[in-house]
């Protein structure tokens, strides 16, 4: 069996997540879409560190 790991385009929501699990992947990289832009030009760290804590939760459970 082949592991695969996608990197490019993974939404960090949990219907995003969710979509790839259930086509077998077996972990996924989150880049650009997990670090809002905006949150971080605007010094939203709360908020930012908020997001990436869902998307860990939400992945570790599937």
């Amino acid at each position: 069996q082949l592991a695969i790991m996608p990197t490019g385009g993974i939404n960090p929501t949990e219907d995003g997540l969710k979509e790839w699990f259930k086509a077998g992947v077996n972990c996924v990289g989150m880049g650009s879409q997990l670090f809002d832009k905006l949150k971080i030009n605007n010094g939203d760290f709360e908020g930012l560190e908020q997001d990436i804590k869902i998307a860990v939760q939400t992945a570790s459970v599937l």
